[in-house]
């Protein structure tokens, strides 16, 4: 064989392979196997225990949690759909609520309300996992909301959202067991930590709000300092809307309740508030947050 003639390349030890999947941040770039896949969770009106079952497969094969990839995406989409119902009586608030939660994988917003009573029809028709909800709104405020919730939807996770880092309506909110208490001056992600803290099976306040938590653990005494922790939340409805000039037969169509029951109401609050006239009890619900000025 010449010097110049090129010699014959070897013959491959061994037959060609295909390259493996490349590996992304969600993890494999191409669909997962079959017995990989988690069925996913589109539909808000699935029952609590067939949402649970799909939650929590107990013959689907997971991932190494330790791997390098979970620990650069730690809330990696996993299939789950968490479904969510955004109560607030300002269709703006609701709007970019709405587009912030949807753009994480996991997030479905399966209703929206403006009011009180729209929350409770949302949530008897969706079941929603979690309900993002604002403390001040009109047809039943968010206290009452969250009282009603408790004793209805044990199972339904709530958040408030609010403008007040008032004490007294941290310690109505706690007392009622919220689930988180987020403040709406916060960092627009905050609320995303918070749906995904809870439903870790923990709680989520604002850092400002847990301040006031400490120091209010710190001051016992300060607790019954406010005639206001002494209301209950039907107590608070009915003076929202009497501050807001609603006649007694307004507030008892209102909240479907007897006008005999609007007046012993009212005759409650203005004993437990010590005030006498109707023009104190406006103060006093603008200087609590419960009406805008």
């Amino acid at each position: 064989m010449g010097l110049d003639t090129p010699r014959p390349r070897a013959a491959a030890r061994h037959p060609a392979r295909s390259s493996p999947p490349r590996r992304s941040l969600h993890g494999l770039s191409g669909p997962p196997p079959a017995h990989e896949r988690t069925p996913l969770i589109r539909s808000c009106h699935m029952t609590h225990r067939s949402r649970r079952q799909r939650m929590h497969p107990t013959n689907t094969p997971s991932r190494r949690a330790d791997s390098p990839i979970e620990s650069l995406w730690p809330h990696r989409y996993s299939g789950v759909m968490i479904s969510i119902v955004i109560a607030d009586d300002h269709g703006i608030v609701r709007e970019g609520l709405k587009r912030l939660l949807e753009v994480e994988p996991e997030f479905e917003v399966c209703g929206e309300a403006k009011n009180g009573r729209e929350v409770l029809d949302a949530v008897e028709r969706s079941r929603p996992d979690i309900v993002v909800l604002d403390i001040t709104m009109p047809h039943l405020g968010g206290l009452e909301t969250l009282e009603r919730l408790r004793n209805e939807y044990g199972d339904t996770k709530v958040i408030l959202l609010s403008v007040h880092n008032d004490p007294t309506f941290i310690q109505s909110a706690i007392g009622l067991r919220a689930d988180g208490y987020v403040l709406k001056d916060g960092r627009a992600e905050e609320i995303v930590t918070a749906i995904r803290e809870v439903m870790k099976g923990g709680s989520y306040f604002s850092p400002a709000v847990a301040k006031k938590i400490v120091e209010q653990a710190r001051s016992p005494k300060s607790k019954s300092s406010d005639p206001f922790t002494l209301l209950s939340a039907r107590e608070r409805e009915v003076l929202r809307l009497i501050a807001d000039g609603l006649s007694a037969k307004e507030v008892a169509t209102e909240l479907s309740i007897s006008t005999k029951t609007v007046e012993a109401h009212r005759t409650s609050l203005m004993r437990k508030l010590d005030v006498r006239k109707a023009t104190e009890l406006v103060r006093y619900a603008l200087r609590h947050g419960l009406i805008e000025p």
